[in-house]
């Protein structure tokens, strides 16, 4: 039966999405008339496969499988598992039957669901339907989809979070005559294994869902999208409420397309009193129509739409892929959505062109400005060859030196990204042929040189070329400090020479804005390494503080200097007072600087683990999640989900948890800033691959070259893959990577892979060739442990100099393993582990340390998970 048969059948019953319209928008005082229901056609148009397309593919596969027949068509499938397999096999429930057999546990149900759902993105209708709930006509969904869908479009669509309930026991507490949005799914979420999806399990509702669902319904009516009906547990809530006259006052307004097969239960239900069938197109559609005929307007761009994910969503929305434009009231605000991203686009290449300082003779066409926001959408969508080609073209009939360096610029882009460095510079020279005085021409030709030596010659160059540049200088300083860092090393930059161009700086731009400010702190911390006297270091950090606090002891970069100061000492009590004093000044902040500021108060937090004072850590943690709440629950940045994931593993113990916050944050801005913190906490424990590589992937063109291909070789590690890891890290190297984390790292690969031999052979060459100063720990435990490995008689001395170095850090406890010394490392790594339990997933990584050292954290660990599932 369908849609055209109730026509006939029961054309009384019939309703227009204008009538609902009347009813939703005709309410008594400020309380909704109405929940919404929402089913898994509600989530097609967002990319995730339908109830009836997943049991099209699985009838098909499951009936090969079990008749050894090829398939002909549904019919004969369906009747041949009606006769031969009745004993699982449920015609009246094809998708629960069918999921059961495919998938045995409810973990592969789990993942199978998750894959599914991952990553997709809202349609366009769920920005109607928060647009109502922020107009007040629903508070409530109630859902059946796992997945997450109906959250990230209040997340991104509205400033007020929903209140979310995806188990039983959440539900209890759900109030009726709450206003704030809540979202019920009655069959769980996708990201715990008790979601319900199989014959037996949605049999029944949860004892708390089942007397919400009753409850909510003696206040609100229903409106049913995308939900078929299959489920005999809702089914029969449903006609229990309708045997009682105090329910459903309301009625139900189930909605249904053209298409739509409506099962036998549905169709007694549609018989009943209070409910009413209303023709639709599609659950974008009606959410569309609703929203004109009660708000009477289209969406409220400006108000509605959030900075993050904003470009794919906009994107998704304009490219109309399931053509929800042949609805007229759709059509009207796409045609809005695609004029108000043209705009930033303008507004955006306008910025870019005026700061090039291209526009000061010569204004562009319109033509002109065509071209280049064509080049820059294929070049953002990452189809270059296509970018080249349009460049190439538009550059053979350019005449306009302005524009053509506009036009190469682009071009050097898309070299750059494809890692075709000698092609991109060409292009850099050409455009420093046009403006070899450009400070930008120069700079971007600079940051297209992989080799350090190359790089530091080249801005040497450009110290007399541009003598009055502070931030010539300030560049130089900071290419210098990383070519010390590198292999390639020759002893030929001193460190008194980067203090010298840093002061030049200084002289030329005092302000506490000029960066010179932090590259002296950095350079002077150097300085600290190489002489090894953290004293003198202290006692200069001082004194650039009181500079730096003579204009201004609330600017960022004083603050940021300061930070730095209560961090040597390891002194948690200067930290706290830090924070204090950033308490007050983050309350007379303009709303940028409270950004700035709120960072600088994660930031200092992050660090406090590492003081070894657990609980006052945690009291900051606690606090400042409490204090800055509002900052944590509506920030659209990762790093307060980075914050707040670290502090789940550091104090509460819950990787799953920690797991969950990151996979969310990889959507968020500024997640490519901390990437690296993110990809730790996915490799930790089971690594999640999949999960790690997606946000890779996604940071690829924000982060350096060898940031990307070393997490790349920690993610290949991981899957132990240690040819492809080994091969990743030489990569790094020859990418900028310092020389000391590419010894530590790939030798930590080698004695992974069981290559002992490899790390005595990098080792004992590479130690020697790192310059003054730098830490050598690491590498002296990975060398020792070869050779105790490979039955050569370790180096005792050097291995005590690492305890006596810091007798109470992480290191200490490898070398007390080293020298048999079993009783004090196992005491060091109690102390470590409880102040910071992230370093037992450190140390289950760590070659040097036995498991079964690690074996009395395992049940914390268990028994933490339970808890918090």
């Amino acid at each position: 039966m369908n849609i055209a048969d109730l026509s006939e059948l029961m054309p009384n019953k019939q309703r227009t999405i204008k009538d609902l319209a009347t009813y939703i928008k005709t309410k008594s005082g400020n309380s909704p008339n109405y929940s919404l229901f929402l089913g898994a056609g509600a989530s097609v148009t967002s990319g995730i496969s339908s109830g009836a397309q997943l049991v099209d593919e699985w009838r098909k596969e499951i009936f090969e499988l079990l008749s050894g027949l090829p398939y002909e068509d549904v019919k004969t499938a369906r009747q041949y598992l009606i006769d031969k397999e009745s004993s699982w096999f449920d015609p009246s429930n094809e998708y629960s039957s069918l999921f059961q057999k495919k998938f045995d546990l409810p973990s592969q149900r789990r993942r199978f669901v998750e894959k599914q759902v991952d990553s997709k993105l809202p349609s366009i209708g769920y920005s109607y339907m928060v647009s109502l709930f922020q107009s007040g006509y629903f508070d409530t969904v109630f859902t059946t989809n796992f997945d997450d869908l109906i959250n990230e479009a209040f997340y991104q669509f509205s400033r007020e979070r929903p209140t979310l309930c995806a188990h039983d026991s959440s539900i209890k507490g759900v109030s009726v005559n709450s206003s704030r949005p809540k979202i019920i799914k009655v069959h769980g979420d996708y990201l715990f294994d008790s979601i319900k999806s199989t014959l037996n399990e949605t049999e029944s509702l949860e004892t708390n869902t089942r007397e919400k669902l009753i409850e909510f319904t003696k206040k609100y009516g229903l409106v049913f999208m995308g939900y078929a009906g299959n489920d005999r547990s809702i089914i029969d809530v449903i006609n229990y409420l309708l045997r009682q006259d105090e329910f459903l006052g309301n009625g139900i307004y189930w909605c249904l397309r053209d298409g739509d097969e409506i099962n036998p239960d549905l169709h007694k239900i549609l018989k009943k009193e209070r409910v009413y069938y209303v023709k639709i197109d599609g659950f974008d559609q009606a959410l569309a129509e609703l929203h004109y005929h009660i708000n009477g307007e289209g969406l409220s761009l400006e108000a509605n739409f959030k900075s993050t994910k904003r470009e794919s969503m906009l994107a998704s929305f304009t490219e109309d892929k399931y053509q929800l434009a042949a609805n007229s009231f759709i059509a009207q605000d796409i045609k809005r959505l695609k004029t108000h991203t043209n705009k930033l686009d303008i507004s955006n290449l306008i910025n870019e062109l005026s700061g090039e300082n291209y526009t000061d003779d010569k204004s562009f066409t319109e033509v002109d400005f065509r071209n280049l926001l064509s080049l820059d959408s294929l070049i953002k969508n990452k189809k270059y060859d296509e970018a080249e080609k349009e460049a190439q073209k538009l550059l053979s009939t350019c005449k306009d030196n302005n524009l053509k360096q506009a036009y190469l610029s682009r071009l050097t882009g898309v070299y750059q990204q494809q890692e075709q460095y000698e092609l991109a510079l060409e292009q850099a020279d050409k455009i420093l042929d046009m403006d070899e005085y450009s400070i930008n021409n120069n700079l971007r030709k600079l940051s297209l040189y992989k080799n350090p030596i190359q790089k530091i010659d080249f801005i040497s160059q450009l110290l007399e070329k541009f003598k009055y540049s502070p931030d010539i200088r300030n560049r130089y300083a900071s290419e210098a400090l990383r070519y010390r860092e590198s292999k390639q090393f020759k002893n030929d930059v001193k460190l008194e020479f980067i203090i010298e161009k840093l002061e030049e700086s200084l002289k030329l731009n005092p302000s506490l804005d000029n960066h010179a400010w932090i590259l002296m702190q950095k350079t002077l911390g150097v300085i600290k390494n190489v002489k090894d006297n953290p004293k003198e270091y202290k006692e200069a950090l001082i004194k650039l503080i009181d500079k730096m606090s003579e204009m201004s002891p609330i600017h960022l970069n004083t603050l940021k200097v300061k930070m730095e100061l209560s961090l040597i000492d390891v002194d948690i009590e200067l930290a706290l007072a830090l924070l204090s004093e950033l308490d007050s000044i983050y309350l007379s902040s303009s709303q940028k600087k409270k950004k700035s500021i709120f960072s600088l108060i994660i930031a200092i937090n992050r660090k406090l683990p590492s003081f070894k004072c657990r609980d006052k850590a945690l009291v900051s943690s606690q606090r400042t999640q409490e204090v800055y709440v509002k900052e944590f629950e509506e920030s659209e940045f990762a790093l307060p989900s980075i914050f707040k994931a670290e502090s789940m593993i550091v104090f509460d113990r819950d990787l799953k948890q920690a797991k969950e916050v990151i996979v969310k944050a990889i959507e968020l801005q500024g997640i490519c800033k901390c990437s690296q913190s993110a990809l730790d906490i996915l490799l930790h424990g089971e690594p999640d691959l999949y999960n790690a590589s997606r946000m890779l992937e996604k940071c690829k063109p924000d982060i350096e070259d060898c940031s990307y291909l070393f997490m790349k070789a920690q993610i290949s590690l991981s899957a132990k893959d240690y040819e492809t890891a080994s091969r990743l890290m030489e990569q790094s190297l020859g990418s900028t990577l310092d020389y000391a984390s590419y010894l530590v790292n790939q030798s930590f690969i080698y004695l992974h892979e069981g290559a002992n031999q490899k790390v005595v052979n990098l080792l004992t060459t590479g130690i020697g060739q790192l310059p003054a100063g730098t830490d050598k720990d690491a590498l002296i435990i990975n060398r020792e442990l070869a050779n105790q490995r490979l039955g050569i008689k370790i180096n005792r001395v050097d291995i005590q100099n690492v305890i006596g170095k810091d007798k109470k850090g992480p290191a200490s406890v490898a070398a007390h393993i080293l020298l048999g010394e079993e009783v004090p490392a196992r005491r060091l790594m109690d102390e470590i582990i409880n102040n910071d339990f992230s370093y037992y997933y450190a140390f289950q990584h760590w070659p040097v340390i036995p498991s079964h050292y690690l074996d009395k954290y395992t049940t914390t660990v268990v028994t933490q998970h339970k808890a918090s599932a």
